[in-house]
């Protein structure tokens, strides 16, 4: 076998490559590790199986320097959150210490998302902070799941945790602990989940003592300085190859469930040499219902909308990359809310719309990389007693996944979920749902013709019913959009399909349901959801015709669309009439 010569040049201009390339690795390897403690030590289906928190690591200036394993809508959020207990704490942070926060207004994004910090000492010097921010299922408020849709301020949503200390001397205070559990409605298993997420930091702290056992505090802060220079420099380079000049993203949200009134996020992006001004002058003020978006959640979907289009996926995510990205948000706007504006719905519909808008800016100077408009959420929070046990339960309706938009050269992936999670939430096992709740799955299949249409077509949604033996009643909300607005399409591309939700579909009691809302079923009943199909990207009729085939064949488009939409004709065996269709596409 021949052996290449060409060595990796992937670090070079570190002062010493190979060392930076080992602990940066060996960084995310931590990270990785994090999350599998999670996984096996959580037991909310949400964790174990959804998927739904990520690892992260700060150093001891309050900087991201590690997240891989994770969602991206927590991608920059959680060191805000690590900035905030080191504004209130100061220099009252020791050892065995186990810090809490949840709090929009203070470093959070909406208060199910409860971040866990542990700082982490090496020679009685703190060097950085091992954090696990995780979706918990209940956090008190007005409807079970806190996602409550008639919410008018932050108190109607749960319980809202400023920076606390949870733990000192690695032992739990439990007045803290207490007052903590007693604001929801599953305080055993937030406690046994909150425990998984402090497993996970220990599991960082360990790790990350054995690495400056071996490279010592020098050389690994002198490391840690490379790796946010490192990754600062490759955005400034990338930054740098975009056109100078003015360009604008406009995307909508259909209503924040209180009114009927569209939601407007504007975006002014300004490439100014290696730097990008991202302006949301023109955004909706904030809103009255929950579809408002604190500080640091829109800046986390800025940062998302730049790694996922201006650089490729190898650049480090720490605090570095973020550095050339300036962002302004007028204050008491829909991106950057002031308290006491709800927010329950900022890190799902209000986040994809600020991504969506900052894609939709950059698509015409990147057109090889800016994807089309993927699905947005289609809830819903299902919460009754299970007459198996006569247990409290919530379930999230996870199975229900939208598509992807398409890209040059792609086609977008099948069965992912909304934009700004890229794939990072899991589809739970449907056998496993049915275990963990009352309901049996009627259908969870490939819905056709959601995709949008294009010479490359979008994903499809995953079509998805289940029928609840609840002897009680059955509450459901509803959390999402895209009834009124479908995934957008690029350069001649066809928009993807748009939500659709229904109860007690096929009976004479068939309700379509609204995209925000809540809805109770006495004695049962079903609900199922048709997610909405990313967009297309370009001139259908400039796909293969064979793609087309292939995709009639395997259900994601009908025999109507191909020949109507896209110019193909097929034969009943489904084989291409070449005469027909060079005529359809002349």
């Amino acid at each position: 076998m021949a052996i290449s010569n060409e060595r990796k040049t992937e670090f070079e201009g570190a002062k010493d490559p190979i060392t930076f390339a080992v602990i940066y690795n060996r960084l995310l390897t931590i990270n990785r590790e994090m999350g599998i403690t999670m996984i096996n030590t959580s037991i909310s289906p949400i964790f174990a199986e959804v998927h739904d928190f990520s690892c992260a690591i700060c150093d001891w200036e309050n900087r991201i320097v590690s997240q891989v394993d994770g969602v991206p809508s927590h991608t920059a959020s959680a060191m805000e959150s690590v900035r905030a207990i080191a504004r209130y704490f100061g220099d009252d942070i020791n050892p065995g210490d186990v810090f809490v926060l949840n709090d929009p207004y203070n470093g959070g994004t909406h208060l199910q998302d409860v971040t866990i910090m542990k700082p982490v000492f090496f020679e009685e010097r703190l060097q950085f902070f091992a954090i696990n921010r995780a979706h918990h299922g209940d956090v008190g408020g007005m409807e079970p799941g806190s996602y409550c849709p008639t919410a008018t301020e932050l108190f109607h949503e749960g319980i809202r945790i400023p920076p606390v200390r949870i733990y000192k001397n690695e032992k739990p205070i439990q007045d803290v602990v207490d007052m903590i559990r007693i604001n929801t409605r599953m305080p055993d298993d937030l406690w046994v989940d909150v425990k998984a997420q402090i497993a996970s930091c220990r599991v960082g702290e360990k790790r990350i003592l054995e690495m400056m056992e071996k490279y010592g505090e020098r050389k690994t802060r002198e490391t840690i300085e490379d790796i946010h220079m490192y990754a600062e420099n490759r955005m400034r380079d990338e930054i740098t190859k975009l056109p100078d000049g003015v360009y604008h993203g406009h995307s909508i949200l259909d209503s924040d469930g209180l009114s009927d009134d569209p939601i407007d996020i504007k975006v002014t992006i300004t490439i100014d040499g290696d730097e990008a001004l991202v302006d949301f002058v023109g955004s909706s003020p904030q809103v009255t219902g929950p579809s408002n978006s604190p500080i640091a959640n829109t800046e986390t979907c800025v940062y998302v909308a730049f790694l996922t289009t201006v650089t490729t996926p190898d650049i480090p995510h720490n605090e570095g990359v973020y550095r050339p990205i300036k962002i302004t948000a007028p204050a008491g706007s829909v991106v950057n809310s002031e308290f006491p504006a709800p927010v329950a719905y900022c890190t799902l519909d209000t986040a994809c719309a600020i991504l969506e808008a900052c894609w939709m800016a950059m698509a015409d100077i990147l057109p090889d990389r800016v994807p089309a408009g993927w699905n947005r959420w289609n809830g819903p929070t299902i919460t009754g007693v299970d007459p198996r046990n006569e247990a409290f339960y919530v379930m999230f309706g996870f199975n229900g996944f939208g598509g992807a938009g398409a890209s040059k050269g792609e086609d977008g992936r099948h069965y992912i979920g909304d934009g700004i999670d890229l794939g990072g939430l899991i589809a739970p096992n449907i056998e496993t749902n049915e275990v963990d709740y009352p309901h049996i799955t009627e259908f969870n299949e490939f819905d056709t013709d959601s995709c949008g249409a294009g010479e490359f077509r979008g994903g499809c949604g995953a079509k998805y019913k289940i029928k609840y033996y609840d002897e009680a009643q059955t509450d459901m909300v509803m959390f999402g959009d895209g009834r009124i607005n479908p995934p957008y399409a690029l350069f001649g591309g066809k928009p993807g399909s748009l939500n659709m939700a229904y109860i007690n579909e096929g009976t004479d009691k068939e309700e379509l349901l609204k995209s925000k809302g809540a809805v109770s079923l006495p004695n049962g009943g079903s609900f199922s959801t048709y997610p909405s199909g990313g967009g297309g990207w370009g001139d259908p009729k400039k796909r293969s015709a064979e793609k087309v085939r292939l995709d009639v064949k395997n259900g994601y488009i009908s025999r109507q669309a191909a020949n109507d939409v896209y110019g193909v004709s097929l034969t009943d065996e489904l084989e291409i009439n070449v005469e027909s269709t060079a005529q359809l596409r002349s």
